[in-house]
């Protein structure tokens, strides 16, 4: 319960600072400010590069067969992302205005999320490892309702300035109350340890970056084509679509140790029936889900946010609509079908796909404008999940 609470709070502040900052600025504000902050997001993949996710697993396996080594893990990590995050930061400062382009001017208000978002993550990271879910949950609640608090105020004086400190905020508060309520620290440089979780970061972190090639990438490539208000757009039905999916997400995380267990135990032909029932059913919810955003959504859009109730954003919501079944089913088999299996090799195939995405995303806006890039990540996107299904129903089916 506590970490679907945590996983919930963090996800609800950030689709809640999106929204509040939909209904406070123009359109075309709240897409030159999803452009910018995708580059953020873009400088903590590449800085962070999953450490985080790598700690949680050493973190977990030493805590039990060695913990004093679990005291040296902060301080080995937190010396590679600092270094990390220094030298990236200089060179992203160097050429801001050849990577962002005429809004380079906002870069100055990501550096604090630059630092913070890493390095909470990797606290987050070490809590998870420890499995103190209560403590994170608190922690995430304790800094969203500040922060949430705070949008609003900050949006309303300083306009778009304000939805950038919103964040920095967030990200400020998660990691100065992991500090300090984190007290195992140990000051020692350990070059085995250091090695062997970068190289599990690098494994998993280049999965992360596949995620972002079909996410944010495209926010920027509508974003470098002057489509800043369609870039809104895409942002807002992308969250839109994460909150939907939260509960599969979890779900799949719940039943994770069961398909593990069956897996271990060489039971094949049942993980084999649970995968089809699964995938059957979240496949026909996805589909409901589907059909009633469809119906629901100008109603929502004309109560809530009316002013992008265009015909632009029907359009895009209305197409990307047809692959949130896949999505649904994705986001819930990845933890217990992929990598609770032992398959987390499939999940590479999101980097060839991502690539593809951004080559066919580039040529399609050029020729269809904006609705060129939903063309274009709805047939990478729906043949990728296809084949990573594919690939794991063959592999299920003969082991």
């Amino acid at each position: 319960m506590w970490r679907a609470l945590q996983l919930g709070s963090r996800q609800g502040v950030v689709f809640l600072i999106l929204f509040i900052s939909a209904k406070l600025l123009t359109p075309e504000e709240l897409g030159v400010y999803t452009y910018t902050i995708a580059f953020g997001f873009l400088f903590s993949l590449y800085a962070d590069f999953e450490i985080s996710k790598a700690v949680s697993k050493y973190v977990a396996v030493f805590n039990i067969s060695d913990p004093e080594k679990v005291k040296a893990i902060f301080f080995n990590a937190a010396l590679t992302l600092f270094t990390i995050i220094v030298i990236l930061t200089v060179l992203f400062i160097s050429f801001e205005k050849e990577i962002v382009g005429k809004n380079y001017i906002y870069i100055k208000y990501l550096l604090p999320l630059f630092f913070f978002l890493p390095f909470s993550s990797l606290y987050d990271g070490i809590y998870l490892g420890l499995k103190k879910f209560k403590i994170l949950a608190i922690i995430a609640l304790i800094a969203g309702a500040i922060s949430v608090t705070a949008t609003y105020f900050l949006i309303s004086k300083y306009r778009l300035v304000g939805t950038f400190l919103a964040l920095d905020l967030y990200y400020f508060l998660l990691f100065i109350l992991f500090a300090i309520s984190y007290k195992n620290y140990s000051f020692t440089i350990d070059k085995k340890l250091f090695t062997v979780i970068w190289k599990y970061s690098i494994i998993i972190g280049i999965s992360g970056l596949g995620h972002f090639l079909y996410s944010k990438a495209n926010v920027i490539i509508l974003g470098k084509f002057n489509f800043f208000v369609e870039a809104g757009y895409y942002e807002l039905i992308d969250k839109i679509f994460m909150l939907f999916t939260f509960g599969v997400l979890i779900f799949g995380q719940v039943i994770a140790p069961k398909v593990t267990e069956l897996y271990t135990q060489k039971q094949y032909k049942i993980l084999f029936s649970y995968f089809k029932k699964i995938v059957l059913t979240v496949f026909i919810l996805g589909v409901i889900t589907s059909l009633i955003l469809f119906f629901i959504s100008p109603f929502f859009m004309q109560v809530f946010l009316s002013k992008y109730l265009t015909e632009n954003f029907i359009l895009m919501f209305n197409l990307l609509l047809i692959h949130l079944p896949l999505i649904f089913i994705s986001s819930c088999i990845a933890q217990p079908f992929v990598i609770g299996t032992g398959f987390a090799k499939y999940s590479l195939i999101t980097i060839p796909s991502g690539i593809l995405n951004i080559v066919v995303s580039i040529i399609l806006v050029k020729d269809f404008g904006f609705i060129g890039v939903v063309y274009g990540v709805l047939a990478i996107s729906i043949i990728s999940k296809l084949f990573l299904f594919y690939l794991i129903y063959r592999r299920l089916r003969i082991a």
